[in-house]
């Protein structure tokens, strides 16, 4: 499967979790960009119309949830499937991630399979 049409965007507030993501991403040949301030993120992923977004819960000033609730209320990025990237396993945070639009997560710390078997399940 040719997967280099297939556009990412990560949103982390961690430079070294965007980095480590993009160069896994890449790997598999999937072409990403990472967006580190999530005051930007919703015009970021508007702009860019990416594929799939993998999304950190937990960031300063505008937390992933509320991220989330943003691009499902708008028609350009609502259809975007979005991947939550949190350290939370508990499964009040599960349930508030999915009520936020959330349609899958990935768990950290994480393994580089599992963060591409979750990207395929969405990308096909």
């Amino acid at each position: 499967m040719n997967k280099t049409a297939k556009n990412i965007l990560i949103i982390d507030d961690e430079d070294s979790i965007a980095l480590l993501l993009t160069t896994i991403l890449g790997l598999y040949g999937y072409s990403s960009h990472s967006c580190t301030q999530p005051l930007h993120a919703v015009n970021m992923a508007t702009e860019l119309q990416p594929d799939l977004i993998i999304l950190d819960i937990a960031m300063p000033d505008k937390d992933g949830y509320e991220i989330c609730q943003e691009l499902k209320a708008k028609p350009s990025t609502r259809d975007i499937p979005i991947l939550m990237l949190t350290a939370l396993a508990l499964n009040q945070d599960r349930k508030k991630g999915l009520e936020s639009g959330a349609n899958g997560f990935i768990f950290k710390p994480f393994d580089p399979q599992v963060v591409m078997v979750e990207v395929a399940k969405l990308l096909g």
